[in-house]
């Protein structure tokens, strides 16, 4: 990938810096509350579940972390905020690339989650602390960030095609990964309940609306950017 289009002013200022800091604080606050979760709680087996497998609490489950596509999102969010706020005048189209798919999957987590994970469970403490940031909170905040404070210019076709490989790559383990441990980390991808017929409705849809969203905030990306427009 080359790299992308200068900075402009606006995008170093003050407001922009504190904008990226504040969701890296955010984002911080979620991974270090699911870390915590993972070093005190059992993972749960869904109703109905086809799987069995699990981790116990402690470093098991605290390494297993990764394994769910919200705390990938949330580290994404993580890293690229605390780069912007420190470097936002950095062009690279890697970096961009990967803050694309951290705002991407931010969204996709919020809409995936709350619409087809979501259950009637009562959350307190910790939990209820860890839900509302990463399912509720950062979803909200991380394009909003985005759409105010950019940085702008910096997405092309390959920072977007770049940017799908990550999701693919958290997939491939996942479904690799699976058959041995015998569990997976969401109910729409029990492929011993579903079969790969039945998750894979769930898996295409989610990919397709995942590059949908990148390719408009790429869009937008062009339509906030006068000047790239009349280049």
């Amino acid at each position: 990938m080359s790299q992308t289009a200068a900075p402009r002013a606006w995008e170093m200022t003050t407001a922009a810096r504190s904008a990226h800091s504040a969701v890296a604080g955010i984002a911080a606050a979620g991974v270090a509350s699911s870390l915590y979760l993972g070093w005190t709680v059992d993972t749960e087996l869904p109703d109905g579940a086809g799987f069995s497998g699990g981790f116990s609490a402690g470093w098991e489950h605290v390494l297993n972390q990764p394994a769910y596509f919200t705390f990938t999102s949330a580290v994404l969010v993580l890293l690229t905020s605390a780069v912007l706020a420190v470097r936002p005048q950095i062009r690279s189209a890697v970096f961009h690339a990967l803050r694309l798919a951290a705002v991407a999957q931010m969204v996709i987590t919020g809409v995936v989650f709350n619409l087809l994970l979501r259950d009637d469970a009562v959350l307190t403490g910790v939990r209820l602390f860890n839900d509302t940031v990463m399912h509720q909170l950062l979803p909200v905040v991380v394009p909003v960030v985005w759409l105010a404070f950019g940085p702008r210019g910096r997405i092309t076709g390959s920072v977007v095609a770049g940017s799908v490989v990550l999701p693919l790559v958290w997939l491939a383990v996942t479904l690799l990964r699976g058959p041995g441990l015998d569990w997976y980390p969401y109910v729409i991808l029990d492929v011993p309940g579903m079969g790969y017929s039945g998750t894979g409705v769930y898996i295409v849809s989610i990919l397709a609306g995942y590059v949908l969203l990148a390719c408009l905030l790429w869009g937008l990306d062009r339509l906030l950017t006068p000047g790239r427009r009349r280049r």
